[in-house]
């Protein structure tokens, strides 16, 4: 079931208001989370039923391991933590890895052996890479003795509450779990439905209104890269600028729903975009894109990882460049070719992947050398001067064409598609000239999207007088709008939530497009 879809506006939604909600206004103190739990599941099996087993499955066994590992821990008994943890995460990257990989294996097996090896198509089961990563990262928690010992309805709640179930944001035990266990959840906060409502419309909005809109323009230059094989300069920068807007709206749509709907329920989720195509490096970038696959990736695999290496280079003895390759930059280079192979099964996303990862490396090799800097200017008694209005500007203007040519990729279905669009952004060839679906409106919306991630708010910042997202305290000032303006619920405010929430429902008539990361 999708959020931008009649019959979870006008169905679902109320229905699962209505009836947590008259739950939770019952004596029996576990009846709000036992409906919303159930509702939650049927929400999942709405999409394919065969597949409910699955995640039933991974809150079974994953709630079980937790608890083992959580016994383990206040027992003092840190052979028994690593043993369970380590079978843990096995059956969940392995469960993850048949149904996201095993095709993509088989058939680059046999292609490169010729072993004909036979495996019919597995459908890839809907949010399996996000429910299975905030599973391992409850284990993880569990282990560091940051996750506590809950029912088996809380666990299962807080392992399928359906706003973040499909796309995210990927969440803790910390974040979510004490507030279903408040006195407060489950009872009616009126303050919590209208700004829930508001939140939730901005993001259908810009699904709906901008995303699929520009997706109708980005999805005809793509498809021409497959069948022409060329494009000429103007249409390989528009299939990049384009398809760059279409996955920023689409998934900062999904997130704003998220957490709309999330505070619904009166349940804060954390942040998971924050206008990243307002950095300034594309370190930063990703602190602000997919923010909670980011600090997970950051957290479970770059610092242990790091730091296995940092204890190895003391061992081999490296300094200088050796230490800090070693130490920073193969660490840095092998968690984004993950965050790539993350988002997919195809050589596409490999290549993503390894994109940013030259980008981050490279980055980090220059922060090194100013670092470097400093500490000798600072000896002699001088001062590094702070980059000006030029240098900034260069900064962003680099970083954004990085993330335009790795986007390419992301997108394209083949790597000689992306190719073709690239020979085109570089003025290579001309031989691709039909642009009978791009006019002066691709233009307007192409102005009118970089306008609004430029210079406007984002959906945070406009509710940022009611705290809209758990963590909104640490973002509240990074990356202050150029025009700003803050929702508040009066006679305009109320208009305007509603004119916002009505052309995102009337662009539903166009067609329901599914959001861009329930692929993934």
């Amino acid at each position: 079931m999708l959020f931008n879809s009649f019959p979870f506006l006008f169905f679902f939604l109320p229905l699962a208001l209505f009836l947590t909600y008259w739950a939770g206004s019952r004596p029996t103190p576990t009846l709000a989370k036992a409906t919303l739990a159930t509702l939650s599941l049927a929400f999942y099996a709405w999409w394919r039923p065969v597949y409910l087993w699955l995640l039933l499955f991974s809150i079974a066994f994953n709630y079980l391991v937790g608890e083992r590992i959580q016994r383990a821990v206040s027992n003092e008994q840190k052979r028994a933590v690593r043993l369970w943890l380590v079978f843990g995460l096995l059956v969940d990257i392995g469960m993850l890895g048949y149904f996201k990989y095993a095709n993509f294996l088989v058939d680059n097996v046999d292609a490169l052996t010729g072993a004909n090896w036979t495996l019919n198509r597995i459908v890839l089961p809907l949010a399996i890479s996000f429910y299975t990563f905030q599973k391992i990262a409850y284990l993880v928690d569990s282990a560091r003795g940051e996750a506590r010992r809950m029912t088996f309805l809380d666990f299962t709640l807080f392992a399928s509450f359906f706003p973040q179930l499909i796309a995210g944001p990927i969440v803790h035990y910390k974040e979510v779990v004490p507030q279903l266990q408040g006195p407060l959840f489950g009872k009616l906060i009126w303050r919590n439905i209208l700004i829930g409502l508001t939140i939730m419309a901005i993001g259908l909005f810009k699904k709906t209104v901008i995303a699929d809109t520009v997706s109708g323009y980005s999805d005809s230059l793509y498809l021409a890269a497959d069948r022409h094989g060329s494009m000429d300069f103007t249409a390989g920068w528009l299939a990049a600028i384009l398809y760059t807007f279409q996955v920023y709206f689409d998934f900062s749509g999904y997130s704003d729903m998220a957490i709309g709907l999330a505070r619904m329920f009166g349940v804060k989720l954390p942040l998971n975009f924050h206008s990243p195509l307002r950095a300034a490096n594309i370190a930063d970038y990703w602190r602000r894109w997919h923010m909670t696959l980011q600090r997970m990736i950051y957290a479970y695999v770059f610092q242990p990882l790091s730091l296995s290496l940092i204890r190895s280079t003391w061992r081999l003895g490296f300094t200088g460049w050796g230490a800090f390759a070693v130490s920073v930059g193969l660490p840095t280079f092998l968690t984004f070719v993950i965050v790539g192979v993350w988002h997919g099964a195809g050589w596409t996303f490999v290549a993503f992947g390894t994109m940013h990862a030259i980008y981050v490396s490279l980055f980090e090799i220059w922060r090194e050398r100013r670092t470097k800097l400093q500490r000798r200017l600072r000896k002699l008694g001088k001062k590094l001067s702070e980059p000006g209005v030029g240098r900034r500007g260069a900064a962003l203007a680099l970083t954004l064409v990085a993330i335009l040519l790795a986007n390419v990729m992301f997108r394209a279905r083949t790597i000689d598609a992306a190719v073709a669009v690239w020979a085109g952004m570089a003025g290579l060839n001309g031989g691709f000239d039909d642009l009978s679906s791009v006019g002066w409106d691709v233009g307007v919306t192409v102005l009118i999207c970089a306008a609004i991630v430029a210079f406007f708010p984002n959906t945070q910042q406009i509710m940022s007088r009611f705290d809209p997202a758990f963590n909104w305290k640490q973002w509240r000032d990074v990356a202050p709008p150029l025009i700003s303006f803050q929702w508040r619920p009066n006679t305009v405010g109320l208009i305007a939530a509603g004119v916002v929430l009505f052309f995102g429902v009337m662009f539903i008539q166009r067609g329901q497009a599914i959001f861009l990361y329930f692929n993934f």
